[in-house]
């Protein structure tokens, strides 16, 4: 019951229990109301989120933005990321240093507490930008702390999604940042390889970084990008499931993408040799979850920005998180 209160504090003034029990009843069934924001306040509620897309506001590889706070903003029960061009460019951190960036954008992602585990239903209504190098996404990353194994360590691509007209890409999947030893490509640079322990390591090298989902094609003609959508993922102890409709609760539909462990295999751009680990499901998923903007030049990401539209926007709708029966979802 205290995370359902926190919930209801989020909303404007006048939010009532039974309005949560409604929240309560969009989910799959048998499930309940863990926490979630509908976005009805006029700031950002930092007690469950933080600015930027980690505790640090560093901007992630390659992007071409800088996250400010200046970016966020509520409107009509919305939450509204701003897309800006920076005259003088403005300082950013990267993970090695300062520099400074000709775009400024928004994010934000949840604190410890707020996390997506094992057995729990994650829904967002959005909806997307349009620029040219505008780059919406919504994922996941590991709250390392505790006792955690190489095979936990993973960032969920819910999903991420080019803008740009001409270059629509809309694409949801998985990455293994962690290895064991053994598991280590040998063709991998020791200047990449961080050792967290005798039998852990991590991979600062994209490439070389196991991956489930790419190369899988499936078809969305039927979803305008453009308007609202309507996204979900579903997380047993053995099962990830992503789901997408135009509107209404995604667990309804038939999942675009169903994750059961196996094997998966590291980006080799036909570069490196190909590597090989068994992965499943994280038997002790706990995940923050992160919304963001960015912007890129590159021409694979809707690039270059030059001509593109600016300030743009995105917008959300709500994000809500369920617990959930195992089998809580129809399909």
């Amino acid at each position: 019951m205290v995370k359902r209160l926190v919930f209801c504090c989020l909303f404007a003034a006048g939010c009532s229990e039974v309005f949560s029990q409604e929240i309560d009843r969009l989910g799959p069934p048998g499930s309940s109301l863990v926490f979630g924001d509908e976005f009805n306040a006029a700031v950002l509620n930092t007690d469950m989120w933080g600015f930027g897309i980690n505790d640090r506001n560093v901007q992630n590889t390659g992007v071409d933005c800088a996250y400010t706070k200046e970016n966020i903003s509520f409107r009509d029960g919305f939450l509204v990321f701003t897309q800006r061009r920076e005259r003088p460019p403005i300082l950013g951190k990267t993970w090695t240093s300062e520099k400074t960036f000709n775009y400024s954008s928004g994010g934000i992602h949840t604190h410890d507490e707020f996390a997506l585990k094992n057995n729990m239903y994650l829904e967002l209504r959005c909806k997307l930008p349009s620029n040219n190098g505008g780059y919406g996404a919504f994922w996941t990353m590991s709250n390392k702390v505790g006792d955690w194994k190489p095979e936990d360590l993973l960032e969920i691509d819910m999903f991420e999604f080019i803008g740009n007209r001409e270059k629509t890409r809309f694409w949801s999947g998985l990455w293994w940042h962690d290895f064991r030893k053994n598991e280590v490509p040998e063709a991998v640079d020791v200047k990449h390889v961080k050792k967290r322990s005798e039998d852990h390591f991590f991979v600062n090298e994209q490439r070389f970084k196991a991956h489930f989902g790419e190369g899988v094609k499936v078809d969305h003609s039927h979803i305008d990008f453009y308007s609202f959508i309507t996204f979900g993922l579903q997380v047993t102890d053995n099962t990830m499931k992503w789901y997408l409709v135009q509107d209404g609760p995604a667990w309804k539909s038939n999942p675009y993408l169903v994750f059961k462990g196996g094997t998966v295999h590291n980006r080799t751009y036909g570069q490196v040799p190909d590597v090989q680990w068994k992965r499943n499901v994280p038997a002790k998923m706990n995940a923050r979850i992160i919304l963001n903007y960015a912007l890129r030049n590159a021409d694979w990401a809707g690039g270059p920005a030059e001509d593109s539209q600016m300030p743009s926007e995105m917008l959300v709708d709500y994000v809500r998180v369920y617990n959930t029966p195992v089998n809580a979802t129809n399909n």
